[in-house]
């Protein structure tokens, strides 16, 4: 049975996006950081994005192998594009261009049980607030992984809000000096 991960960066005071879904806040030239995002994608099956949150990253990451931004994105690039991409959305006519991708949320419970009853390895939600809210309402995430910036945004879009209380275990806590970022990973008791 394949487990569900849900991997997210936050502010110290709870935050996974600012005012207007703003990410400026997520700045990090760690290489340590990169090596462990690296590691995380060579893991996993495949990758659970939001619609908005792909829709964005498609603007970027296909270019980035040829075109990165940092040395970190050219080593992400090709692990981050090669990833099949499960695009969260209720429109079933949603453009999907980054490829390889399929639309999931027609019957988003259904297709969870589908995805987890399979054998193999990890599914990753990824990327994209609601997405991450939706996994946790549908009580689907299996391992919490939380990059915690050492960033403090007083407003902007929490992550827990709306989500039912739930106990968890502390798995590890590794920190990644460079850039101040605290990955924290738990999983469900």
């Amino acid at each position: 049975m394949r487990t569900i991960m849900l991997q997210t960066m936050v502010t110290l005071d709870g935050y996974a996006a600012g005012p207007d879904g703003a990410l400026d806040w997520i700045e990090a030239d760690d290489s340590a950081l990169d090596d462990y995002l690296a590691g995380l994608l060579r893991g996993v099956a495949a990758q659970v994005y939001g619609r908005a949150s792909y829709e964005l990253l498609a603007q970027y990451w296909p270019g980035a192998q040829q075109n990165p931004a940092t040395p970190g994105d050219a080593m992400l690039a090709p692990l981050v594009n090669g990833l099949p991409k499960l695009v969260l959305s209720s429109d079933p006519q949603v453009a999907l261009p980054w490829q390889p991708a399929r639309r999931i949320g027609g019957n988003l419970a259904g297709e969870i049980d589908e995805l987890k009853s399979e054998d193999g390895r990890p599914i990753i939600v990824f990327a994209g607030v609601r997405t991450a809210q939706e996994f946790l309402r549908q009580d689907a995430v299996d391992e919490l992984r939380l990059l915690v910036f050492p960033v403090l945004l007083g407003e902007g879009r929490r992550l827990f809000d709306g989500v039912p209380a739930q106990r968890l275990h502390l798995v590890d806590a590794e920190p990644f000096p460079k850039s101040g970022v605290v990955l924290h990973t738990y999983r469900r008791q």
